[in-house]
């Protein structure tokens, strides 16, 4: 066949040589045109791309800090819950020895002073503890003694209760006419038996305690925390005033504003102008807010810097597409190398990504370590002060039956945060574990030292514990703990006096959406009195009352024949 019979290629053209016959060559297209398209939507797509990620890093930014607002307010809520509850459960006691002792020798009582005394030095935050007679003449204070003429008629904290049914009542800074410190009051109505007024119970929170532990949480960050009554008026404030002025005023647009769905409001502060994201909780059964706030700027700023990691990737990856492209439109075989680049910045970007998700679940580690960080600390420092207790017991051999009592229930309480900080799960309380646990402990402390347990024989009282899986919330699992530390110590101290021997038992279950706590001894049994309803005998049932009003719960104590029968029965929170 002849050459000029060839039928040429697909893609080829055909030429003429000087012959004349026809030859053909391979046609390169020209590829300028599909690579420019192809560069301006690759650069379209890879800014679209960075904006998508700027957008969605933003929107996450948000919701990290919302989740961070909520679940700061909640711890700072239940330290403020705990801290004012406690304070409330004082001043009732306040009442009753004002009731025991009357007003005609309280002012030279040195017995009822010392009373006061102990609970000033049991509580570091305590600026002091007044008692005021019907006419608003102070008569006792824990600052000093003998109490010097006051006259306190004037004041809000004192007024307010002249009308029955105010409750508890925090008012708002004050400072001290004896001291000259600001003080935060809280007072309580005292009552006679048929409902007439008795005075006022008062005690003076430090509020530079609030501050110090507040600035241990959240040093240097540009973060804010109140405490606000529900009306509005301003208690205590972080960051405080740096020339130590009082701080006061009424904000209600930090308590009205309406949330959003994940709890969460903005709102430019009242006090100093400054744009935040807010959360807030209510104190249960007080009248008393906390809030907690992250300025919008800090959050913006946050993206901002991220964000500039992405832009980072994205600019330098734009360039390199644009100069690629540039080079394809003379050399149609970079196209593929384009294409390789084009793929490796899509990974860089999904690589991005993963990382960020990454750092989300690291934040949620990071709160669940700050939670454990928080209970392994409270169980030191409590350590802290059983040791103090301990050293001052070896002192004073004659407060040793009272500081062992006081040692017990510090012990229980730093049992409970040692069990939260080995748990799991760090929000769901174990009540069984704890309740074991604390048993156990209470044994070893009354018999383990005991000489049969030391010669291998068995213990003189057989401890029997029958603990069903039982979960619940922190706020309930303390005040259980508190009431068994109290009862296993009375069954052991009272049941089986004269080197008696028997069996403890004690039993956990749920019914329902209660649950059941029975300790159950067969020793000499408990008075009467102390069978029928919870009085005023001893600091234990005073105690044991308390935990049970604070559990919404209620307990009785039944004679057994032998021995005596306690039984609490108490809402499980929201384990």
């Amino acid at each position: 066949m002849l050459k000029g019979d060839a039928k040429p290629a697909s893609g080829d053209a055909v030429a003429a040589d000087h012959d004349g016959l026809a030859t053909a060559v391979p046609l390169i297209p020209s590829a300028g045109r599909p690579v420019a398209t192809l560069s301006v939507m690759s650069l379209v797509l890879t800014l679209l791309v960075f904006a998508w990620a700027a957008w969605d890093h933003h929107r996450r930014v948000w919701d990290d800090a919302r989740d961070q607002v909520v679940d700061v307010t909640h711890v700072l809520e239940e330290h403020a819950g705990k801290i004012f509850s406690i304070h409330a459960t004082s001043l009732r006691y306040v009442e009753r020895l004002v009731d025991d002792a009357g007003w005609q020798d309280i002012a030279t009582d040195h017995r009822f002073y010392d009373r006061l005394r102990e609970i000033w030095q049991a509580s570091p935050e305590l600026e002091g503890l007044w008692v005021v007679d019907p006419s608003g003449t102070v008569r006792v204070n824990t600052m000093q003694w003998p109490t010097p003429v006051l006259d306190v008629s004037d004041r809000e904290y004192f007024r307010v209760h002249l009308r029955p049914g105010a409750g508890i009542y925090i008012g708002q800074q004050l400072r001290g006419r004896l001291s000259g410190a600001p003080f935060l009051p809280i007072s309580q109505r005292m009552e006679t038996l048929d409902g007439h007024f008795n005075g006022v119970a008062q005690i003076s929170l430090r509020p530079d305690y609030f501050i110090a532990f507040y600035r241990s949480l959240f040093s240097g960050e540009p973060k804010t925390m109140v405490l606000i009554r529900e009306d509005g008026a301003l208690l205590l404030r972080e960051p405080a005033p740096p020339d130590g002025s009082l701080q006061d005023g009424v904000f209600p647009q930090l308590i009205h504003t309406a949330e959003d769905a994940t709890g969460t409001f903005t709102l430019t502060s009242p006090i100093d102008g400054v744009e935040r994201l807010y959360a807030r909780r209510k104190v249960p059964d007080l009248p008393l807010y906390v809030v907690y706030g992250i300025t919008t700027d800090s959050i913006a700023r946050d993206w901002q810097r991220r964000a500039l990691v992405y832009a980072a990737v994205a600019v330098p990856a734009s360039l390199a597409l644009m100069l690629v492209a540039g080079i394809a439109i003379r050399r149609s075989g970079d196209l593929a190398r384009a294409d390789r680049v084009l793929r490796q910045a899509n990974t860089m970007l999904e690589a991005r990504v993963a990382d960020r998700t990454r750092h989300l679940d690291q934040a949620l580690a990071e709160r669940e370590v700050l939670l454990r960080d928080t209970h392994h600390r409270v169980k030191n420092n409590l350590q802290v002060i059983s040791s103090l207790l301990q050293l001052q017991g070896g002192m004073n051999p004659s407060l040793r039956p009272l500081l062992g009592d006081a040692l017990r229930r510090i012990q229980a309480m730093g049992l409970l945060h040692e069990q939260l900080h080995r748990a799991s799960n760090v929000d769901v309380v174990q009540l069984d574990r704890v309740i074991a646990a604390l048993t156990r402990e209470i044994d070893n402390i009354h018999q383990g030292e005991d000489q049969r347990v030391l010669e291998g024989q068995p213990r003189r009282i057989a401890v029997v514990l029958d603990a069903q899986p039982v979960e619940t919330d922190l706020s309930a699992s303390v005040p259980v703990t508190l009431a068994l530390n109290e009862v296993l110590s009375n069954a052991f101290k009272h049941a089986y006096p004269d080197g008696r021997g028997g069996t403890l038992s004690v039993c956990l279950r749920r019914e329902g959406q209660e649950g059941v706590l029975i300790v159950a001894d067969d020793g000499i049994g408990m008075p009467d009195a102390a069978t029928a309803e919870p009085g005023r005998q001893s600091l234990g049932l005073l105690l044991i009352d308390a935990f049970t009003r604070q559990l919404r719960g209620r307990y009785t104590y039944e004679a057994s024949h032998p021995g005596t029968r306690f039984t609490l029965r108490f809402p499980l929170g929201q384990g």
